[in-house]
Parts: C-alpha cells; structure tokens; sequence
C-alpha cells in the first residue's frame, strides 16, 4: 500500500504552450473618373438645355455640387484624392477625381499559458461588448415622447481568446485540445445593431514535446472591380474615359497560429522558464528608459528588480531608482527612542563534574 502511495504521491507534469498568432491584411484600392456639365443658353435664357454626368457620392458628385451651391451658396468638400474642376458662370463644367489607397496591417500576437496535465488553460485579451437583445417602448400620448422603462442587454467577449487543454502520454507526446478565436468590431452604426467579424478553430493535434506546430493558415483574397460609364460615348476610344468612373480594390488577409508546448516535470525546469521571460520583460524595460532629464525632475521608470535564485532581489517588486543607480534596499524597521538598551549579559558558570 505503501508503495503504491508513493506512485500517486508525485509531482504533476506541466504543459508550457507558447503561442503565436500572426495575421496579416493587405487593403489596395483605387478609383479614376471624370463628370461632365454642360448647359446651352445663357444666364438670361428662358429655356436651357443640359446634360450631367453624376458618378459615385458626396463631394465628388456633380449634382450634389450643384444642390449645395444653390441651397447654401457653398460646394460640398471633395474627398480624399485629387480633384480638378472646370468652373464658369453657370457652375461646374468638368470634375476629374483620381485616388489610391495601401493599407497594410500586422497584428502579432503572443499569448503563452502553463497549466497541468489534462487541465484546461484559457486567456482572453479584448473587451466586453454590451449587445442589446431587447427592448420595451410604450405608446407616446399626444406631444409626449415614447419611454424605455426596461432593455435586455447581452455581453460578448470581442478580442482574442485562446483555451488548450494538454494531455501527456508515456512516450512523451503531447495532445492538446484547442480553441482559438479572433474577434474584432466592424460597424457600429448598422440600425440592428453592432455587427463583428470572428475568426476561429477548434481542432485536436498531437504534438511532440518541444515541437512547432502550425494551424489555420487562412488565406482570403477579395478582389472587386466596378465601372460606371455613359453607354455609347464611353465606347470612343480616348475620348470615352472621360465618361467613365473606375472603381478597383483587392483586400487580402492572412491568419496563421503557431503553437508549441514544452513539458515541465521538474521545479528547476518551471524556475528556468519564468526566469527567462522575467529576464526578457526587464531587459524590454531597461531599453525603454527616458533620456535623462536636464530641466525636469529625473525619477526615472519603475524596473524589475533581478531575479536570484528564482526569486526576487530583496523582496521588493519594482526599482524606482535611475538607470546606473543601485538598487534600494528595503527599509530598516524603526527604533523606540525611548527604550533602553538590553543589559549585557552575564557569563553562566559550567559546574565541574
């Protein structure tokens, strides 16, 4: 029986999982028109006779030019791009709009968990979303606003979540159970209500201890391309750009999750593996020390002390001196001025045997 409680009796193996998450978006988009405006007559003719062409909306638009000029005398602002308009009396005559957008994104993730054998670890970096679920409005009497006595509100987690459950076997392999998922807001003014994009994976692998394995992989390339063209002009050669708009954009996302779980049997491992990120964490802070100060007070930022046999320098959790300087010690307790000093002590005789 003895024996046997000794088996059970042991030290539980960890898994250490480092994780990387890396994504990649590549936005690229252009757009190139021309509208024309021509009236016949003068400003004193009873009839006039002319032809608009209106692409795309806002500022760019010949015809919301023209409203806003008559409403408030002001043209609407065009947007972002080059804009070059023809004017004279009667208003605008030609617009030309030519713009290019590139936009790339990396969003790199680094999220690392330890946790015991067969025992579930989750982490979860983001936000909680309120999403309104219900709502209750009575009749609104005469002159009187309706009233929300009450609203039914869910809460969502948005950000990147990551759950891994390990299992080790006897020849040293590693299952994981993983659940991985990224979430983000995209639109906020949509009347139903906030709409979110979400990436995820829920998958069981087999690792080797210490190895890399790769999961997701998620390759999306959208590419769009519009025209808006007058028919039978646009047809000239040369001359039918100018009763054209052009619209093209190609947006393309990359996701890949890199994993790789290290087994931990032992305290000295587990003391290892926190020194190293301490020390990586302290070092990224002693790099990131201001200049010192030659008008303001220097105090300098908050470091971590050094680590010294898997614990900490004196106890203390931050170093407020500057950079150079050394480390505080912690604070000697204080001393009763008004207690006496303790008598010295008298030699005690040995007796003879």
């Amino acid at each position: 029986m003895r024996t046997v409680i000794d088996q059970l009796d042991a030290r539980r193996a960890q898994v250490y999982i480092e994780t990387m998450i890396v994504e990649v978006d590549t936005n690229k988009s252009a757009a190139l028109g021309a509208q024309l405006a021509g009236l016949s007559g003068s400003t004193t003719s009873n009839a006039r006779v002319g032809a608009v062409t209106g692409f795309s909306t806002g500022g760019d638009n010949l015809i919301s030019q023209a409203a806003a000029k008559l409403s408030t005398g002001i043209p609407l602002a065009p947007s972002n791009g080059l804009t070059l308009a023809v004017l004279n009396q009667a208003g605008v005559g030609a617009l030309i709009h030519a713009l290019e957008t590139d936009t790339s994104a990396n969003i790199l993730s680094m999220p690392n968990l330890i946790t015991l054998d067969n025992e579930e670890a989750k982490i979860m970096v983001g936000s909680n979303v309120p999403f309104i679920t219900g709502q209750y409005t009575t009749a609104a009497s005469s002159g009187t606003a309706g009233v929300n006595p009450f609203q039914t509100v869910e809460r969502h987690d948005i950000g990147l979540t990551l759950r891994v459950r390990p299992q080790i076997s006897q020849g040293g392999t590693v299952k994981m159970a993983i659940y991985q998922e990224t979430s983000a807001i995209t639109d906020t003014t949509n009347p139903a209500g906030i709409i979110t994009s979400k990436r995820s994976l829920d998958t069981n692998v087999l690792v080797d201890d210490g190895q890399i394995i790769v999961l997701g992989g998620l390759i999306d390339d959208n590419f769009q391309d519009s025209v808006e063209k007058v028919p039978g002009l646009s047809s000239i050669p040369l001359i039918g750009n100018l009763f054209q708009y052009k619209t093209r954009s190609r947006v393309k996302t990359n996701l890949m999750v890199f994993l790789r779980p290290t087994i931990v049997r032992s305290n000295e491992q587990s003391v290892s593996l926190a020194g190293d990120r301490y020390d990586f964490i302290r070092k990224e802070g002693v790099s990131t020390q201001p200049e010192p100060a030659t008008v303001f007070l220097n105090t300098g930022t908050p470091q971590l002390p050094p680590l010294q046999d898997g614990r900490l320098n004196g106890g203390l959790l931050f170093n407020n001196t500057a950079p150079g300087a050394p480390a505080n010690t912690p604070p000697a307790p204080p001393q009763n001025p008004f207690s006496q000093p303790p008598a010295p002590q008298q030699p005690t005789a040995v007796p003879q045997q």
